[in-house]
């Protein structure tokens, strides 16, 4: 019987485990030297300062110009 409690639950953490680790969005903003940023959050465009403003893979926030900017493409 305890066995085949493990099982079960093994069975309903792996699509929760699975579900989670799929539902993040990421960014890839391209440059136009042709360099490319993949993002932790969607970038956000800061109007008074003419930089989009995002969180980097690596958890860090970090700052592009605008002018540097082709395309942001959502992943």
């Amino acid at each position: 019987m305890p066995m085949s409690n493990h099982i079960f639950r093994v069975l309903i953490l792996l699509p929760v485990l699975f579900f989670c680790a799929c539902s993040h969005t990421h960014y890839v903003i391209s440059l136009r030297s042709g360099d490319t940023i993949t993002t932790a959050s969607k970038p956000e465009f800061i109007e008074k300062t003419g930089y989009y403003r995002y969180r980097a893979v690596n958890g860090k926030d970090a700052l592009v110009r605008a002018d540097e900017v082709l395309h942001l493409q959502e992943q």
